[in-house]
């Protein structure tokens, strides 16, 4: 009974063995087919396909040994089944030698599986360039759905899928192709472990076969966690700048079961505020309609904020597309511009660029955190009030800049001194049109470090080492990057005497790190105008947020001030026409939002269709223009929401249930403290509005489609 059961452990060993690895192996024959796909994109260097082959190998251990474990709890139910009421040691036996063929025909049911979400993905992925997402599963939904949907969505979905059947020419080579790839695959593995896997495993010696049993248990254990004491989260996390080699590198299983998770996250937050709706849904989108687009056709109900683009006819177009860049500083608030402390200034460099730029006076942050302004300026979205869509709705659909302007030529990068994984800026932007990000592991060895990465000097270093690139390339590019002295702990560098002198003088260290930064911003601005490398180029200059800190005289300041931020729009000297740029100060409200419309508006790219919260503000390059701006704001810190608009700022706590009013200058209304005026009944509602649609739009997913409106661009 010894050599019979040893014979079984060993049969079961290598049943274990030869469908673990096979999993993989289909899942990493796909991604060596889909490479053809990623090459058209972008060649990789050979360091950047090996990084790509060996994290997506990883994720594929975590999912074959997550698929063999499911096989051997089917197995094992099974084989426990058959037991009926035999006694013990005919139990063990009876269980051992059901346990075995259970495997193989669980495995083999799973491989089928397993293969056909493989061959999914593959068609999906020559689509879209993406694993299965969210937009997939939405689709899949639409055409599972019942036929008497009001919104027709199973008819559209049908027909869609009509049309691609019908097409079958055009998708039948990938196909086959693909089959050939996986039997190639599949092949080799049963020719390698009939020829070298079974010989080694037949020679374990009876003794020695709880050994290769316990090697075994910890190699799965170990291929569960992707050889990474991080598990999943560190294939999320790889170190991938290229957005491509990094979603090639992603498995799509789990990038598959994530945006099922987005998906019933935002199904449930869909559900609960539906029933806390603090204005009826349909008022308050006809309201905000109203409010942001007056003279705009909408049109789609279930796309509240969609409608056509209105070209202002007294607006900006510069003769040909220029370089876009943003420089994102951290917590950079327009109340510490121009301030003088003792003999030192705070921000000569700022201050002289003021003068020689598009200065927004009343220019203001959407949100309160990192997160929210990146999101808000590149997407023209408003940030939602509860979790940063960034971080919990990066599965949605988007139109966001980047991907806008990868459609039209350009290259699109990200520079950031902290991980990529900061505000899951990976995940966000590698669906959202980036195709570069360079983050901390990016820079030399010797960069220097403060606080919570990467120091400014060491920031600005290398983006004027991409700027170079980019100018050299010859084609149009789009690049960014967030700076971090300026975020507490405010560890600047006190290299120059002005550093010095603040951070002695100064109680607020914050000051010290602002003139630490206007001083590195200095030297390598002015270095790339002087070399011609900002030629045909727009930057803006803008905050993610005000202080972070409650900053201010009165309560309502500390709170208002925390949507304080400047921008700055300027122009190189190639680009600068009577017609097209007039160094000034405006005094219109203006916001996140609108600087994607504003920058693709200038470079005649505004697409036909959009659903952006912003709007074109180039009139204001050159002449006083659209005096009914407003601003939303959100805070999650103070947990309000407020509208700005030339009447001043209104804000309503959901704590206290009050509304305030405020002066553009965060100045309470006496009138209204005093009960002599209540506050606007109007900017009330539509605050309120805005409030509504925002949330729901984003967690609905109902913001922006893709599939349906994708063509129309």
């Amino acid at each position: 009974m010894m050599s019979r059961w040893t014979g079984t452990e060993s049969s079961i060993r290598k049943t274990v063995l030869f469908w673990w690895i096979l999993f993989v192996v289909m899942q990493t024959a796909e991604r060596v087919f889909l490479l053809r796909d990623a090459l058209a994109l972008e060649t990789p260097t050979l360091a950047l396909f090996i990084q790509t082959m060996a994290v997506g190998v990883r994720g594929d251990f975590i999912t074959a040994t997550l698929a063999l474990v499911l096989a051997a709890f089917a197995a094992a139910g099974w084989a426990l089944l058959r037991q009926g009421r035999t006694g013990l040691r005919s139990s063990v036996r009876l269980f051992a030698l059901s346990f075995q063929p259970a495997l193989h025909v669980s495995c083999l049911l799973l491989g089928v599986l397993l293969f056909l979400l493989l061959t999914v993905d593959m068609g999906y992925y020559g689509f879209n360039r993406q694993h299965m997402d969210f937009v997939f599963l939405e689709y899949v939904g639409d055409l599972f759905a019942p036929a008497a949907t009001t919104e027709a969505t199973n008819a559209q979905a049908l027909k869609q899928t009509g049309a691609e059947l019908e097409a079958g020419g055009k998708w039948a080579q990938r196909v086959m192709l693909f089959l050939v790839a996986e039997a190639v695959g599949i092949g080799l593995w049963w020719w390698c472990f009939s020829a070298a896997v079974v010989p080694v495993l037949s020679r374990w010696r009876p003794g020695s076969g709880l050994h290769a049993t316990i090697l075994l248990c910890l190699a799965l254990v170990a291929g569960g966690a992707g050889f990474h004491h991080t598990g999943p989260y560190g294939i999320r996390i790889a170190a991938i700048g290229s957005t491509v080699y990094y979603t090639l590198a992603q498995n799509p299983i789990l990038f598959a079961s994530e945006a099922l998770r987005v998906a019933w996250a935002s199904r449930g937050s869909m559900a609960q505020r539906a029933n806390s709706a603090i204005m009826p849904y349909d008022v308050a989108v006809r309201t905000a309609q109203s409010l942001l687009g007056p003279s705009e056709t909408f049109l789609d109900p279930r796309y509240p904020l969609l409608r056509t683009t209105v070209t202002a006819p007294d607006g900006v177009r510069l003769s040909k597309p220029a370089n876009v860049v943003i420089l994102f500083l951290e917590g950079l608030d327009r109340r510490y511009l121009g301030q003088t402390y003792g003999e030192v200034r705070g921000t000569p460099f700022l201050d002289r660029l003021k003068e020689d730029s598009v200065y927004f006076s009343n220019f203001f942050s959407n949100g309160v955190q990192t997160s929210r302004g990146l999101f808000a300026t590149l997407c023209s979205t408003h940030p939602r009030h509860g979790a940063s869509a960034m971080k919990t709705r990066y599965a949605h659909d988007y139109l966001c800049l980047p991907s806008l302007l990868q459609r039209q030529g350009y290259s699109t990068e990200m520079v950031i001194g902290q991980h990529r994984d900061l505000n899951r800026l990976q995940t966000f932007f590698s669906r959202n049109g980036l195709q570069q990000l360079l983050d901390e592991g990016d820079f030399p060895p010797r960069a220097e470090r403060t606080g919570l990465g990467i120091a400014d000097a060491a920031l600005f270093d290398l983006c004027y080492e991409r700027i170079q690139q980019r100018q050299a390339a010859g084609k149009p590019f789009f690049l960014t990057t967030l700076t971090l002295s300026t975020h507490h702990p405010f560890a600047a560098p006190a290299r120059h005497e002005d550093v010095r002198a603040l951070q002695q003088q100064v109680t607020d260290q914050y000051v010290g790190a602002l003139r630490y930064t206007d001083l590195e911003l200095e030297r390598v601005f002015t270095k790339l105008v002087r070399e011609g490398l900002l030629r045909n180029t727009v930057v803006v200059i803008v905050g993610d947020h005000g202080r972070h800190e409650s900053v201010g005289s009165t309560d309502v300041e500390r709170k208002a001030g925390h949507f304080a931020s400047p921008m700055l729009i300027w122009m190189d000297e190639s680009l600068r026409t009577p017609a097209t740029y007039r160094p000034r100060t405006v005094s219109t409200i203006a916001s996140h939002v609108d600087v994607t419309p504003t920058l693709l508006a200038l470079n005649g790219l505004m697409p036909a269709v959009a659903p952006f919260a912003g709007h074109d503000l180039t009139c204001l390059l050159v002449r006083d223009c659209l005096p009914d701006q407003v601003a939303y704001l959100t805070s999650v810190y103070d947990n309000l929401v407020g509208l700005a608009s030339r009447d001043g700022i209104l804000m309503y706590s959901f704590l206290s249930e009050r509304v305030q009013e405020t002066s553009l200058t965060f100045e309470l209304r006496p009138e209204v403290q005093e009960g002599l005026r209540p506050p606007s009944a109007t900017r009330y509602r539509e605050l309120l509005a805005l409030y509504e649609v925002s949330n729901v739009e984003l967690d609905s997913n109902r913001l922006w489609s893709w599939r349906q409106f994708g063509p129309q661009l």
